[in-house]
């Protein structure tokens, strides 16, 4: 009998640490989602500032004015160990983004860009609420990968969290069944 108490303990002490795990993955989930609602309103609102700004110089974007083969400056990568986790990075010179960039390092100035930056199509003296707002946008990004990678973790401690609340109403149906069995007479 005591050992299955100890079991039992154990149980709900896994069940509470789970549940713990599961709030911290709320909470980790709602404040990267709020920090991605509050970069894409910076970054719309720094964009309207800067179109103001500029005037009809530079804002029409034609097909002339950026390459017919464009790559993203940052992708996400999905670590092979465990597919639950994503990172953002910077490409390669390879893979043509910046030259000799570092799997994780922002590119520096004296770095050479194998693909322009885009935000050199409205010109090479823009706003600095053009820069702002591409600044806040990819701070938008990174957010979006915090909140993917915490509602992950929030679906697998929720599972983990429903198999042990399982056993615990297994455990508790068969030591129910077993008083029973014991306090009925023969």
């Amino acid at each position: 009998a005591t050992d299955n108490t100890a079991e039992y303990e154990k149980l709900c002490t896994d069940i509470d640490n789970e549940l713990r795990s599961f709030l911290k993955c709320v909470d980790d989930y709602q404040t990267a989602h709020a920090e991605v609602v509050a970069a894409c309103r910076s970054g719309i609102l720094d964009l309207a500032r800067a179109r103001k700004s500029m005037g009809n110089r530079g804002m029409g974007v034609t097909t002339l004015q950026y390459p017919a083969r464009m790559t993203a400056t940052q992708i996400v990568d999905i670590d092979p160990e465990n597919e639950s986790v994503m990172a953002l990075r910077y490409r390669s010179n390879q893979e043509g983004g910046y030259a000799g960039a570092k799997a994780d390092s922002p590119p520096s100035g004296d770095e050479k860009v194998i693909e322009t930056d885009p935000i050199r199509w409205f010109g090479v003296l823009v706003p600095q609420q053009l820069r702002t707002s591409q600044t806040s946008f990819s701070r938008g990004l990174q957010s979006v990968v915090e909140a993917s990678n915490a509602c992950v973790a929030m679906k697998l401690h929720y599972q983990r969290y429903q198999d042990l609340l399982a056993q615990k109403k297994s455990q508790t149906a068969a030591a129910a069944s077993s008083t029973a069995a014991a306090a009925t007479p023969a």
